[in-house]
């Protein structure tokens, strides 16, 4: 049995300009301070389709923001071959990479018109430290997500993941299934009652505006049914209902405050948390949610393990999903405190059950 709770809120040219990079100065130059209008979106490029899809998002973005795109393809030095076949040198595979670069290019002219302006990188190193090294510059990275087994996961990682788990900036990851269309208008944030969903609904209700959509805000909580048989389980539903309620309302309206034109529901499901944003991400043109690692209305911590919510969500979301850092300690520290204290003011108790996300 699922408990919903429902708010509502009713609404009221050039060409591309193309610049090579090494490798070395991604990697060790010092990253731009400009304002976040002249940060660029970075994509991974590797000649995948998945990364296709990640370029078709990414130009999009680059549009409604009037921003550049930073295509980077990296070249790990250690390639595996078989054993009958010569060896690959590092030269030929920048020469490939340049060539990726190079298609990847036209493919952004003929989706934009050549209003979009393109930097190319080839870059020697592993992808995930790249990619974390250029989002110290970037306002996005977005990369194409594929779906591997766990065979696959175990022996030689996620580039998503690791990318995901410790950018500076919100990472987009574009499953392998998603295709290209018209906006649905519809844009879903998963907040936990944290600190840190004041930073996801902030990106959310932005990204909302952007795409013209109504914004869809879920909370949702179920307890571990390894408790269920020791408590009364429709007594905790109701007070993690009144609970989490009186702390995301005060979450959900002071960000909504910055974006008074944005359409939004608010939804509070007792119910599996993976399953019910997966669920909710079809049809979706987004869906956003936050990267601090034990998520919960009673949990603290910034780590740059995800948890399992984030990684559930990334391997089987129906849409692209935007995971937004948290911001630095310190200043979330402060932020935290005041809203412990309108908290306790608004339920008598900052507490809630715990969500991993």
């Amino acid at each position: 049995m699922a408990l919903s709770f429902v708010r509502r809120k009713k609404k009221h040219g050039g060409g591309n300009a193309v610049q090579e990079h090494s490798g070395e100065e991604l990697a060790m130059g010092t990253p731009s301070q400009g304002a976040p209008s002249d940060r660029p979106i970075v994509v991974g490029i590797n000649g995948s389709p998945e990364a296709s899809r990640a370029l078709a998002f990414a130009v999009r973005q680059a549009e409604r923001a009037g921003c550049t795109l930073w295509l980077v393809n990296a070249v790990h030095e250690i390639v595996p071959v078989g054993p009958m076949l010569p060896l690959i040198s590092g030269e030929s595979l920048i020469d490939v990479g340049h060539q990726l670069l190079a298609e990847a290019q036209e493919f952004v002219e003929d989706l934009s018109d050549g209003t979009v302006p393109v930097r190319l990188q080839v870059a020697l190193g592993p992808a995930v430290d790249l990619l974390v090294a250029a989002a110290e510059r970037a306002r996005l990275v977005v990369l194409g997500h594929r779906s591997t087994t766990l065979l696959e996961r175990m022996f030689t990682g996620s580039t998503t993941f690791g990318v995901v788990s410790r950018a500076v900036c919100p990472v987009v990851s574009v499953p392998h299934d998603w295709v290209q269309r018209a906006d649905a208008h519809r844009v879903v944030a998963a907040v936990d009652g944290s600190w840190s969903s004041a930073d996801v609904l902030e990106h959310a209700f932005a990204a909302a505006e952007e795409h013209a959509a109504r914004l869809e805000i879920v909370h949702c909580w179920r307890l571990n049914p390894f408790y269920s048989y020791l408590v009364d389980e429709s007594s905790v539903q109701e007070q993690w209902g009144l609970q989490a309620r009186g702390i995301v309302d005060h979450l959900v309206d002071t960000a909504a405050r910055a974006h008074p034109d944005v359409p939004f529901d608010l939804h509070l499901e007792y119910a599996d948390v993976p399953d019910t944003l997966v669920r909710r991400s079809t049809g979706a043109d987004l869906l956003v949610m936050g990267r601090h690692g034990h998520g919960a209305l009673a949990a603290r911590r910034i780590t740059s393990v995800l948890g399992s919510v984030t990684r559930a969500v990334l391997q089987h979301a129906r849409c692209p999903v935007e995971v937004v850092a948290s911001r630095p300690a310190m200043e979330a520290t402060r932020e935290h405190e005041a809203t412990e204290r309108a908290q306790v003011t608004a339920t008598g108790d900052p507490q809630s059950p715990p969500v991993d996300t």
